[in-house]
């Protein structure tokens, strides 16, 4: 197994940057621009981003709910046959869960203020400018 090349390494950047920053590729955006409807493709992007963000939202919370759940079923039943270290984990784990959630959501903030910019760029590059079709070749 050699070193992973730039190629890789960019792919799994993007791929871990997904879970932290929500967003649509310009390219998604870009590739738009050709079809029949491109706001109707830019909206279903968008929506899609949106339904991720909100799935991943919920399972972090629904593991930091079942996390401390059974941290507080153990600790009422007097279970608890471990390090106090462990028990600070597992809260502290809790508390990763909902801060990763809660970071999520506000994303989605900011993907609305995307969703509008893509908006605008599909409309310039619309069918009958033919200045932004030179510019977008160009690029």
């Amino acid at each position: 197994m050699g070193v992973p090349s730039q190629h890789k390494l960019d792919r799994l950047l993007a791929r871990l940057r997904s879970l932290l920053i929500p967003s649509v590729s310009l390219g998604a955006i870009l590739d738009t621009i050709g079809s029949v409807n491109p706001e109707g493709a830019v909206e279903k992007l968008f929506g899609w981003e949106r339904e991720r963000l909100l799935a991943l939202a919920k399972g972090a919370a629904t593991a930091a709910v079942t996390v401390l759940a059974a941290l507080i079923a153990s600790t009422v039943k007097g279970e608890v046959k471990t390090s106090p270290l462990i028990v600070y984990l597992a809260a502290a784990l809790v508390l990763l869960l909902l801060v990763w959630g809660g970071f999520i959501l506000t994303g989605l903030r900011r993907l609305a203020e995307e969703y509008a910019v893509a908006l605008s760029i599909i409309r310039r590059s619309g069918p009958g400018n033919e200045r932004s079709k030179a510019k977008r070749w160009e690029m």
